[in-house]
């Protein structure tokens, strides 16, 4: 991993265009309930912040090997925003 400021702007850069994909998506889709639109967007935003929060504190007594898996750790788990915007579609 480069740098934790690349990881946060990918986490960000992401999430802003799933925002955008799911405002798209309900602008053109007529069979979408607003609530599962909600109800996506506040999933997307939590994880976001969830991932945010993850990338700035890592435990504080951990040594260079446990934080390089906490950072793989919180790049694997930038997929399941993706998978959230998926919930929309179904």
């Amino acid at each position: 991993m480069a740098s934790i400021r690349i990881l946060k702007k990918d986490i960000n850069r992401l999430a802003f265009d799933l925002l955008q994909e799911c405002f798209s998506y309900r602008h053109y889709s007529k069979d979408l309930s607003e609530d599962k639109f909600d109800e996506v967007i506040r999933k997307v935003v939590l994880l976001r912040n969830d991932l945010i929060q993850r990338a700035n504190h890592p435990e504080s007594d951990a040594d260079s090997g446990t934080l390089k898996e906490h950072y793989k750790q919180v790049q694997t788990d930038l997929l399941k925003l993706v998978e959230v915007v998926d919930e929309l579609k179904k």
